[in-house]
């Protein structure tokens, strides 16, 4: 969560029509100055989430499902790709944020309002660097996977133009500050190369909490799919908008929801999950910057294509979160719980969502 403030145009104008000659001589120390490095990436929390994530892959693989040697393959290649990926995003993000400084897109960390930390000045929509890698890794990925079926080089294709569209629309929100009776309805033009290319089968499964009740596994739904598809890209897209504004919280729910993958889906999912761990790194807390409504449009673009193929109250005197009496997950927590630091609430939501699925 960021406030965001930028410095005006007319501010910049004075000092422009003012100060020219005296700029010239002085922009080179102020421009050294002015951009301070971000913290490091937290490489030992990766570390762990990267072990705890591999060893499950591996034995799923190689071991649990009799996957053909071909698939198996492509799949390997993809992951090859997407470690690729993970490093060419960590090393970029630090590039990026001295560029959205400069370009005055930073915020400031409200949930750190009173401490030192809440004056420091965070780069945003580094979410960007995270979509603009995974958009390349998963258009070189064409060339390596071996198969011949055409109607999945559509669909894919399709899948990353409604990516790629909602990746700019969140730029240009974070640029604009678009309202939200507008944000609402962006996922619907994003999700338009899907509905238009999508030819595969109408049916969706019933989760299992709820077949005892509705009497089927797998209901066909008809032409109505469409619409299914249409109104799950718009709540994809907000929904990890929406379930933010703690550090790490819009990233690590992505990683938890990315976990899970079928065939299909895990060539977009392994790029996905490579990436965002980049950016987890840097966005854990204490946060040295901010994703943006760039990183939480397309991740829920991203998630909901895979689908188909709050305000809080700091107290600096004691560093915790208190919860308000608005209907969040996160104030829920809090009210439930009781008071914690941001990093202890942002681990026990992402902890609820890995065990919501098995409940």
């Amino acid at each position: 969560m960021a406030a965001r403030r930028r410095a005006s145009s007319r501010a910049t104008a004075t000092v422009t029509a003012t100060d020219t000659d005296k700029s010239k001589s002085e922009t080179p120390t102020k421009q050294e100055h002015a951009d301070p490095p971000i913290a490091p990436p937290k490489s030992g929390l990766i570390f762990k989430l990267c072990l705890f994530f591999a060893i499950p892959y591996f034995y799923l693989l190689f071991y649990h499902y009799k996957i053909e040697s071909e698939l198996q393959r492509s799949i390997l290649i993809n992951a090859g790709l997407s470690l690729a990926g993970f490093f060419i995003t960590q090393k970029m993000i630090p590039v990026a944020s001295r560029y959205v400084l400069r370009r005055n897109l930073f915020g400031y960390d409200i949930n750190k309002k009173g401490t030192p930390q809440g004056t420091i000045k965070v780069p945003e929509s580094l979410g960007i660097v995270v979509g603009a890698v995974f958009l390349v890794l998963a258009i070189l990925f064409q060339y390596f996977n071996f198969t011949a079926d055409s109607n999945w080089l559509v669909e894919y294709n399709a899948a990353l133009a409604s990516i790629c569209f909602m990746l700019l629309l969140g730029f240009v929100d974070d640029v604009l500050d678009v309202p939200w009776r507008v944000k609402l309805i962006l996922p619907s033009f994003a999700a338009l190369p899907l509905l238009m290319a999508y030819a595969g089968h109408t049916s969706i499964i019933i989760p299992k909490p709820l077949v005892p009740y509705v009497g089927l596994e797998i209901l066909d739904l008809g032409w109505i799919y469409k619409l299914y598809m249409f109104l799950l890209a718009v709540f994809c897209t907000n929904s990890i908008n929406i379930h933010a504004g703690l550090n790490g919280l819009e990233v690590g729910q992505t990683v938890v929801i990315a976990s899970a993958a079928h065939a299909f889906s895990i060539y977009l999912v392994q790029p996905l999950l490579a990436t965002s761990l980049a950016l987890f790194s840097y966005n854990w807390y204490p946060s040295s910057v901010f994703v943006g409504d760039t990183y939480t449009y397309f991740a829920g673009m991203t998630m909901a294509v895979v689908g188909i193929l709050g305000h809080f109250r700091f107290n600096p005197q004691t560093g915790l979160l208190t919860g308000t009496n608005d209907g969040t997950l996160v104030n829920f927590f809090l009210r439930l719980f009781g008071k914690m630091s941001e990093g202890s609430l942002c681990a026990a939501l992402l902890v609820f969502q890995t065990c919501l699925p098995d409940i």
